[in-house]
């Protein structure tokens, strides 16, 4: 069996720039080989960088504006953070 792949056109990072170049040159039919380091498509702002800080920094947000709302008579108890469903 060989290792060897054959193909037109090969794309390195599956993130938005990668994924949108591989599906353009596919829908211009070249033969495509789309490269990603990681198991999933997206690159790093998706899995690791940007769109996660954004969830964690809501979560502060929304805990911070629950605290407010003791000025306006509206208490909560302490929050329960499970990071790997905020994640």
């Amino acid at each position: 069996m060989s290792n060897e792949i054959k193909t037109q056109v090969v794309v390195l990072g599956a993130g938005p720039g990668g994924y949108s170049a591989a599906f353009r040159a596919a829908d211009l039919g070249l033969e495509v080989t789309l490269v990603e380091a990681r198991s999933t498509l997206g690159g790093v702002c998706l899995n690791v960088g940007c769109i996660p800080s954004k969830a964690l920094l809501h979560v502060a947000k929304v805990i911070d504006d629950a605290r407010d709302m003791a000025s306006h008579g509206v208490t909560f108890g302490e929050p329960k953070i499970d990071l790997d469903k905020i994640r």
